[in-house]
Parts: structure tokens; C-alpha cells; sequence
């Protein structure tokens, strides 16, 4: 069955700072009433809001969102993922890196390159048709398959998140987001 997870990835917050953004962030979300503090054996979770209909498309998720009375919410918490991740929307084939300058998509890129990153935090991939050498989390990712960051804000078991919704949160944190999506 698997877990399906949209986690809104910020690409600009430096591991320095990824634990204020996310505290920052989580606050926002609270404020305007996407999620919730519940307490939780001596903790606190954060689950659906009142809103978190607004954030989301029930309907695609399940067929009886349609439905104005069915209080059936999102039962996973979101969770603030701090430090350096590679972000990956879960199972399928390895997806084309798609070059920040000339948008060309290419297959010819080597795992090692990710492993370079997970483990300093710095590496580039040249791009074999416009020769442009960039860091590895400006590129995208065919299917928006993976991201690469200090900061994500993971959604389990969600219905799929509303674009409108992440626009707003990646206004509200002032930083370019992207959102990877998938089952794992």
C-alpha cells in the first residue's frame, strides 16, 4: 500500500538556517489554519486544520469529499524535515535532469553526482547540451522526481496538494519551492 507523500521542498533555505524557516513555516501554516497543534504522548503533532481543505483537492483523493458534511480530514501529521536531503518522489524509473539554462532534459547523468551532494552539500551537473555547469539543486527533474535541499515540509497521506496553495506558502516563506509528489 505505501505512504503517498507531497513534501513542498524550499530550495533557497541554507542548512544553517533550515531549522528557523521550518519553525517559521510550520507557524504560518498554524496561523492560517492548514494544520493544528494536537498534543501527542508528551509532544505535539501537527494534523489537519480547519482549512486544510483549501490546501488541497479532496475530490481527486476521494470521491466523497463532494460531499459538504464529510469530515473525514487527512489522518498524517506534516512534518518539518531539516538538514541535507535529497527529496525523492518515490518509486519509478530515474528521471532526466532538465538543465536550469536551456530547459533540454537529459538521461545522462550518474548516481554518483547525487551521492556527492547527500554526503558535502555541493555538487554540479553539466549539462551535454549547452555545455552549462550548474549546482545540482537548480536543476529540475522530469515528474518533479527529486529536489535537493535543506528544508521540506512533508504532507502524508494528503490528497494532492493545491497549486494555488503552494504558490502561497512559497510566497508567505519568500523562497522558490518545488513540490515532489509520489509514493513511497
Amino acid at each position: 500500500m505505501g505512504t503517498y507523500r507531497h513534501t513542498i521542498v524550499d530550495l533557497d533555505t541554507s542548512a544553517e538556517e533550515s531549522v528557523a524557516w521550518g519553525r517559521r513555516g510550520r507557524s504560518w501554516l498554524e496561523a492560517e489554519g492548514f494544520i493544528r497543534p494536537v498534543p501527542w504522548r508528551g509532544g505535539v503533532v501537527h494534523l489537519a486544520g480547519p482549512r486544510w481543505r483549501e490546501a488541497a483537492d479532496p475530490v481527486s483523493w476521494d470521491g466523497r469529499a463532494r460531499i459538504k458534511e464529510l469530515e473525514e480530514e487527512p489522518g498524517d501529521e506534516l512534518r518539518v524535515v531539516t538538514g541535507r536531503m535529497v527529496f525523492v518522489a518515490g518509486q519509478g524509473d530515474s528521471p532526466s535532469a532538465i538543465c536550469p539554462r536551456c530547459q533540454s532534459a537529459t538521461s545522462a547523468w550518474s548516481g554518483a553526482v547525487i551521492d556527492t551532494w547527500y554526503a558535502t552539500g555541493a555538487a554540479d551537473l553539466d549539462c551535454p547540451a549547452c555545455t552549462h555547469r550548474a549546482p545540482l539543486p537548480d536543476w529540475e527533474w522530469t515528474s518533479d522526481y527529486l529536489a535537493f535541499a535543506h528544508l521540506g515540509f512533508q504532507f502524508d497521506n494528503w490528497p494532492p496538494l493545491d497549486p494555488n496553495f503552494t504558490a502561497l506558502f512559497g510566497r508567505a516563506l519568500s523562497h522558490r519551492i518545488r513540490v515532489v509528489t509520489g509514493r513511497i
